[in-house]
């Protein structure tokens, strides 16, 4: 089941989920990169965060959506327990941020993905969405699906 965030209830999961499976990839091109609970909860209390509560009342996964522009939403983070991957989590996901995009009128979703996760990118790429741009300096792809 997809709901909304309940901070007291899943931000230590969505914290351990972050630590354990995206920072090491940040960590490539920003090796001193800190973050701390404090710091994740400021970054999604930025944005309308998600999660799938497939194993139970933890989330087995989650999503941070943002506003970028008018006609445009961003996947600002997005990770699934590796217990979890493969079961139609992420794709639950994404789905629910498409159809929040197409509900705020946007027309496209963007999201930023580290050049080394190579997983992440062919998922993406099966739902639809194509790199743009890339950024040297992150070694990141921007990655882009327009809402039909």
């Amino acid at each position: 089941m997809i709901r909304k965030r309940i901070p007291r209830q899943d931000d230590t999961t969505i914290y351990r989920l972050i630590e354990e499976l995206l920072v090491p990839y940040a960590r490539q091109t920003k090796p001193g990169l800190l973050l701390t609970p404090a710091l994740i909860r400021k970054r999604l209390a930025g944005g309308i965060t998600y999660v799938d509560t497939a194993a139970g009342r933890k989330p087995a996964g989650f999503i941070l959506l943002k506003p970028k522009e008018r006609e445009r939403l961003r996947v600002d983070l997005l990770a699934v327990h590796r217990s979890y991957q493969g079961h139609g989590i992420g794709r639950r996901l994404m789905e629910k941020a498409e159809r929040t995009a197409a509900m705020h009128g946007c027309r496209e979703v963007e999201l930023w993905v580290d050049e080394a996760n190579v997983n992440a990118q062919r998922f993406y790429h099966r739902l639809g969405y194509g790199a743009v741009y890339y950024d040297v300096r992150l070694r990141c792809y921007l990655m882009v699906k327009p809402l039909a």
